[in-house]
C-alpha cells in the first residue's frame, strides 16, 4: 500500500487533487466551520459595535494590528507541519524591528534596510534549522535558547532608547493603501496564497506533510529531511523579519519588547487553523481563515471595552473549545491526543534514521 499526501494532508492510496479545483471547495469541514464562524462574528461585532465596521474603514484599519502575527503565523504553520516547533519567531520579528530602525537611523536606503533586516530574519531562522536538522536537537530546546539570544541581542541593540521617527515613506508599509486596501492586507493575503499553493501543489510541501507524518518512512524513501527542514525553518525567520519590518513602520519605531505579544498568538493561530501539533496534517487555507478569526476577535472585544486580560481569556477558552470540537469531528475522542502524543514518543524513539543517510535517495 502506498502513502501520498493531498493538499497538506496524508492519504493512503490517493490521487493528488486538482489543480483547477476552487478555493472554497479545498475547505475542509474544519475549515468551514471556521469560515461560518467568522462570518458571524464579523456580523455581530458590527451590530453591536457600530465602530467596529465604520463603512469598512474601520474594519480595515483593526485588520492592520494583527497581521504581523497572521505572517508569524504562516511561517510557524509550516514549521508545525513537519512535526516540530519554533519559538523564537516573536524574538526574530522583534529583533528585525529593530535591525531596520537603526539602518534607516543611520541613513540606509529604505530598501537596502528591509533587504537587510530580512535577511537578518532567514539567517536566524535557517540557524534554527541547523540546529534541529544537522545537530539533532529538540526543535523546543532548539528554539528555545535562541529565543532566549535573541532576544537579548534586540534589547542590546535597542538600548534604553529603541530606533524611531522614520522617514514617511517607509510609514507606507505599514500604514499605506492601494486601492482602499491596507497594503500589509495585501502582503499578507498574496503571501498566504503563496504559502498555501506551496504546500498544497509542490512536492515540497508534500515532502513536509510526509516528514510530519512519518519522518523514517520519508527518510527512507529518499526525501531530503535535512534540507526540508532547514528550509521550514529557514522561511519561518523570513515570515517573521517582514513581520518586523512591519511592526516597526506602524508603529514608527523599533519595538524589542514585541516578541511574547506575537508568538502565542501566532500559535494559537496554527492551532486554531487546524494545523496538527504532531504534524503531517493541516491546511494552510485553514490557518489564514483563523488569523482573521482570532485578530477580529480579539479587536472586536477590545473596542467593545472588554479589558486585553478578559480578551486573552476569552482566545485560550476558543483554543480549548475549538480542539475538542475538532477532535470529535476527527474521531479522536477525548483521549486521541494523549494517545497519539504516546505513539509519537514511541516512533521517535525507536526508528530515527541517521540524518546523513535521510538525505541519499535509493534508487
Amino acid at each position: 500500500m502506498t502513502t501520498q499526501v493531498i493538499g497538506t494532508e496524508v492519504h493512503d492510496n490517493a490521487t493528488l487533487p486538482l489543480a483547477d479545483k476552487s478555493w472554497f471547495a479545498r475547505l475542509s469541514t474544519w475549515g468551514m466551520v471556521l469560515f461560518a464562524l467568522l462570518v458571524i462574528e464579523l456580523v455581530f461585532f458590527s451590530i453591536t459595535n457600530s465602530s467596529f465596521f465604520g463603512g469598512g474603514l474601520g474594519m480595515s484599519k483593526q485588520v492592520v494590528l494583527f497581521l504581523p502575527t497572521g505572517l508569524v503565523a504562516l511561517g510557524l504553520g509550516m514549521v508545525v507541519l513537519t512535526g516540530e516547533i519554533d519559538l523564537s519567531v516573536g524574538a526574530i520579528a522583534a529583533t528585525t524591528s529593530v535591525v531596520v530602525g537603526m539602518l534607516l537611523l543611520k541613513g540606509f536606503p529604505i530598501w537596502l534596510s528591509i533587504t537587510i533586516a530580512l535577511l537578518v530574519g532567514l539567517a536566524l531562522g535557517l540557524a534554527n534549522g541547523l540546529l534541529v536538522a544537522k545537530l539533532r536537537m529538540n526543535s523546543l530546546l532548539a528554539t528555545l535558547a535562541m529565543q532566549f539570544a535573541i532576544n537579548a541581542l534586540a534589547n542590546a541593540m535597542a538600548g534604553s532608547h529603541p530606533p524611531a521617527h522614520f522617514a514617511t515613506a517607509f510609514q507606507f508599509f505599514g500604514r499605506g493603501r492601494i486601492a482602499g486596501l491596507a497594503f500589509p492586507l495585501i502582503v499578507f493575503l498574496v503571501l498566504g496564497i503563496i504559502i498555501w499553493l506551496l504546500m498544497s501543489n509542490t512536492s515540497f510541501g508534500r515532502r513536509v506533510c510526509l516528514i510530519g507524518f512519518n519522518r523514517s518512512a520519508g527518510a527512507y524513501s529518499g526525501i531530503p529531511v535535512s534540507r526540508t527542514l532547514i528550509g521550514v525553518f529557514a522561511g519561518s525567520g523570513l515570515m517573521a523579519g517582514l513581520a518586523g519590518v512591519l511592526i516597526a513602520s506602524y508603529y514608527d519605531a523599533g519595538r524589542p519588547s514585541s516578541s511574547s505579544a506575537l508568538l502565542m498568538p501566532a500559535l494559537t493561530c496554527v492551532v486554531l487553523g487546524g494545523i496538527d501539533v504532531f504534524g503531517g496534517k493541516g491546511r494552510m487555507s485553514d490557518v489564514i481563515i483563523a488569523v482573521l478569526l482570532l485578530g477580529f476577535l480579539t479587536q472586536g472585544l477590545l473596542n467593545s471595552g472588554v479589558s486585553s486580560l478578559t480578551a486573552t481569556m476569552l482566545q485560550g477558552v476558543l483554543l480549548v473549545v475549538a480542539l475538542i470540537i475538532k477532535s470529535s469531528i476527527e474521531g479522536y475522542g477525548p483521549n486521541g491526543l494523549m494517545r497519539r502524543y504516546a505513539k509519537r514518543l514511541g516512533s521517535t524513539t525507536t526508528d530515527s534514521p541517521d540524518p546523513e543517510t535521510n538525505e541519499k535517495v535509493k534508487e
